[in-house]
């Protein structure tokens, strides 16, 4: 039987999304510190009215958002909000992308095929699916970067600011995404006067991380992230780099995506405004490489490229690899852990393939964390006196 393919495209994501909405509803508030920290800060703001960062240069967007649904609403909510701030900040991305290409009148590409294409990488829909900030940070960077391409300027410094105010790291992809969009948006003045701006009223949202640390800029530094003390250029940084890359896309779909930009290099080459937000957002985690969805701003930039430049039959073998990625990943390092309690502390690593568990087999393990995060807050904690709530993603109140 024939199916239309955009009618195929269509059905391609919305199993995905319903996917996803069912990870929303079983994956409570999961496994990531960042999590409970946020959720400390949120009851220390409500109950004294004090405001403690909960982790780096403190985050008062998520921190306020995510305290607030998980207070009245419970993990659901929270989860299926954050879903459908990627899903909100996929579309404006796709559209934002259309309008720096002129792509109006191009029927090669559609939302469906690339919207399918993002939340096919299990990293996306892993973080998109927990109270993890990139789906907010991202969405508001998506909105911004639409209002920027439509003159909409004001909207667009709003935006900015609100992505720059939930993740900090994000003012290094907003400040080439201003300077570099073409100059039928913005003449270079305009360009310079709008990161200005977006920067001061982004820094606004961090005046309460600054004044508690007593105006030091210390404050930027995350205690938690194990900041590296090995030199940027060394074997260790540069095999740390490449083993998150790979486990981040799968090494599979890395190697496919690598052959398409071989391949197809006269045409994907031609993309330079996107291959230069690819090239800032894996220089950013070059220098700080931590978390894999570090790299989201990369991975959606590369999939819009192939989804409006490289013929549908190869995009439909990328989801596809993508796809195995939630049964099974294949690794060539494996990693040697010294686990206290939560926490796992890297100690060694070996040059061993093998296959580790995906999204999918791996969903009980993940499940199974949940009721020990809390603890690492430590034992005087606020959020200590929810966490029988917080295992079973009830709402706090």
């Amino acid at each position: 039987m024939y199916i239309d393919k955009k009618i195929f495209e269509f059905l391609t994501a919305l199993l995905i999304i319903i996917y996803a909405v069912y990870l929303c509803f079983i994956n409570n508030y999961g496994w990531d510190w960042d999590t409970y920290a946020m959720f400390e800060t949120f009851l220390n703001l409500k109950d004294e009215g004090i405001y403690s960062k909960s982790r780096g240069a403190g985050y008062l967007i998520p921190e306020i958002g995510f305290g607030f649904l998980a207070f009245f609403f419970g993990s659901a909510v929270t989860n299926l909000v954050t879903l459908i701030f990627l899903i909100i900040g996929l579309t404006f991305f796709y559209k934002a992308g259309i309008n720096i290409l002129n792509l109006k009148n191009d029927q090669k590409i559609n939302i469906y095929l690339f919207i399918s294409l993002c939340l096919s990488n299990h990293i996306i829909l892993r973080d998109s699916t927990i109270p993890m900030d990139y789906s907010w940070s991202f969405m508001f960077y998506s909105i911004g970067l639409y209002a920027l391409t439509i003159k909409k300027l004001q909207i667009s410094i709003l935006f900015f600011a609100l992505c720059f105010g939930s993740r900090f790291n994000f003012i290094a992809f907003i400040i080439p995404t201003i300077f570099f969009i073409d100059n039928k948006f913005l003449n270079l003045k305009e360009k310079i006067l709008h990161i200005l701006i977006v920067i001061f009223f982004g820094c606004l949202f961090y005046v309460p991380s600054w004044l508690q640390n007593q105006f030091s800029l210390s404050f930027i530094y995350s205690e938690q992230a194990s900041f590296k003390t090995n030199s940027i250029l060394s074997i260790e940084e540069i095999s740390r780099f490449s083993y998150k890359v790979l486990k981040t896309y799968g090494i599979f779909s890395f190697l496919f995506i690598l052959t398409l930009f071989i391949k197809f290099k006269k045409i994907l080459f031609k993309e330079r405004y996107f291959l230069l937000i690819i090239f800032f957002n894996f220089l950013v985690f070059f220098i700080f490489p931590w978390e894999p969805s570090f790299l989201w701003l990369s991975i959606i930039s590369i999939f819009f490229i192939i989804a409006h430049r490289v013929n549908f039959k190869f995009i439909y073998v990328l989801i596809f690899l993508n796809l195995l990625n939630w049964l099974y990943q294949v690794e060539v390092i494996s990693i040697n852990y010294e686990v206290n309690n939560c926490l796992k502390k890297p100690i060694s690593a070996i040059v061993k393939p093998h296959l580790s568990k995906g999204l999918i087999l791996d969903t009980k393990n993940r499940l199974d964390q949940i009721s020990c995060y809390p603890d690492l807050l430590g034992p005087n904690k606020k959020i200590m006196k929810y966490k029988n709530k917080i295992i079973f993603g009830k709402k706090f109140k």
